[in-house]
């Protein structure tokens, strides 16, 4: 019985050995299937024939990779606006859900591209494009990422075009969605340029209306005005100081409406941004009651973590090595919390932006104080004496000078053109304030910098070339001067 147990033991195991793995395979069945249609573009054709045969999926995919869909590496140059030309178009696969935001155009795929092309720079949408795959990824100045592909289709038995497909990946849905009807527009020739840059110019944002500061006056007065704008910045505080990413941008965020008066209003502004710039509030937050006292220590903290954001990239010592060692590469830094660091990088580059620029044109956003309430002025300090000691104190914190910071991040301007412009914003607030400012900024070699940034806004962005042009003509006016 053992052996007879033993040898149908080993009969079993050698049929085992003998069964091999079977490899799966792709294949389809197609009867009487449509070509890829569009509403309101004509009628499908059908086949009627049936064939099986094996699909083969590397034709769509092989070289979609990852890098079509992620943010494509800072070091890499950022091509030119003319650059963009697909070798061939892609038919859209089988199964495959076209986006609502997409259109039909029958025309020249040249012709498409090219306007595209210049639609991203007119809303200086940075645009790094794919030729093998017809594809573009768009990152906008709101933080908004796109991804645009070019498709082949059919929409009759006579009739062949492009499908131009936009897909939100990251960023708000509504800045999305007023940027894709202009991205679609251009892409069918509906989108005017020339009269887009004369109703909006080169800010992509809602022109500043005078009614909405009345309403805010008319509505809270003075006092309650700036105790509100002291209860937002402690808010912000709040969430910039916590330990998650999330909070830290939403402090951010919170901090780029509260310095923007398009959005809050010139007291709220005023008071946010001297807060930024100097660390304190005093002498614009003014009130007629007793009650209105606050805490400075709040306001230094976030002046220190603008500046660390702006100079180095970081938030305090916790998150990165020393400055200049080996392991810090910023530039290097895409995924995970390298890649939110460089959001935050760029929102405190906007808070320190809008800051300055409210002290430089408070004047403008007040025309009418006979309608208006005229907001909090600085009394004790002039815009020139708020610029110096704020690159005075930058120095003594952080070890580093703001000025060098800021022209070091302009000279990335082909491969970040959105900091680049925030960074320009900052140079011309500051150098128009400042004269010591210009001349500092003219030793460290910011005329350079300042025509590569022109020469790349010119070509792809046109925020950068409009703030690249203003900081020339400020620089230029020192040499007039002297």
């Amino acid at each position: 019985m053992e052996r007879k147990r033993s040898s149908s033991l080993e009969e079993g195991t050698h049929r085992d050995d003998e069964l091999t793995s079977s490899q799966p395979t792709w294949r389809s069945v197609q009867v009487a299937s449509r070509e890829p249609s569009l509403p309101g573009v004509g009628v499908p054709t059908t086949r009627t024939s049936l064939n099986i045969d094996i699909i083969d999926k590397s034709s769509f995919f092989e070289k979609a990779t990852v890098k079509d869909y992620a943010a494509p590496p800072l070091e890499e140059p950022l091509q030119d606006s003319c650059a963009w030309v697909p070798t061939k178009l892609r038919s859209v696969p089988a199964f495959y859900p076209l986006e609502k935001s997409s259109r039909f155009i029958d025309d020249e795929l040249p012709d498409v591209t090219e306007r595209l092309s210049e639609c991203f720079r007119t809303l200086s949408a940075q645009a790094i494009y794919n030729n093998d795959t017809a594809t573009a990824y768009l990152v906008t100045a709101e933080n908004v990422e796109m991804h645009l592909s070019l498709w082949k289709a059919s929409a009759g038995p006579d009739q062949s075009g492009i499908v131009v497909e936009l897909q939100r990946r990251k960023g708000d849905s509504i800045a999305f969605h007023r940027y894709s009807r202009y991205i679609l527009d251009a892409a069918v020739g509906e989108f005017d340029m020339n009269d887009h840059i004369a109703r909006h110019g080169a800010d992509f944002d809602f022109v500043y209306s005078k009614k909405v500061q009345r309403l805010l006056s008319l509505e809270m007065g003075k006092a309650n005005e700036h105790e509100n704008a002291i209860i937002a910045v402690e808010i912000a505080h709040g969430l910039l100081m916590k330990d998650r990413m999330d909070a830290r941008q939403l402090g951010l965020e919170s901090l780029c409406l509260l310095t923007d008066p398009k959005k809050t209003g010139i007291s709220t502004a005023m008071i946010a941004s001297h807060v930024v710039l100097l660390g304190t509030a005093q002498g614009v937050a003014t009130s007629t009651d007793e009650g209105l006292t606050f805490d400075e220590a709040p306001f230094q903290e976030i002046r220190d973590t603008i500046l660390s954001l702006v100079q180095f990239s970081r938030i305090g010592e916790e998150d990165f090595e020393e400055v200049g060692s080996a392991d810090d590469d910023f530039d290097g830094r895409q995924l995970g919390e390298g890649q939110q660091m460089s959001l935050l990088h760029n929102l405190a580059l906007a808070v320190l932006a809008n800051a300055l620029d409210v002290l430089e044109n408070q004047d403008t956003y007040d025309e009418n104080p006979e309608e208006t309430k005229k907001p909090a002025s600085t009394q004790t300090k002039s815009v020139s004496d708020i610029a110096e000691t704020f690159i005075s104190d930058s120095t003594e914190i952080s070890k580093s000078e703001i000025l060098g910071s800021l022209i070091k991040e302009l000279g990335k301007a082909n491969t970040s053109p959105h900091n680049a412009c925030l960074s320009a914003r900052c140079l011309g607030s500051i150098c128009g304030a400042s004269e010591k400012a210009k001349r500092r900024a003219k030793e460290l070699g910011a005329k350079n910098v300042v025509s590569s940034a022109l020469e790349v806004g010119v070509r792809t962005h046109l925020r950068l070339q409009t703030e690249s042009k203003k900081l020339e003509t400020v620089l230029n006016s020192l040499d007039l001067e002297d």
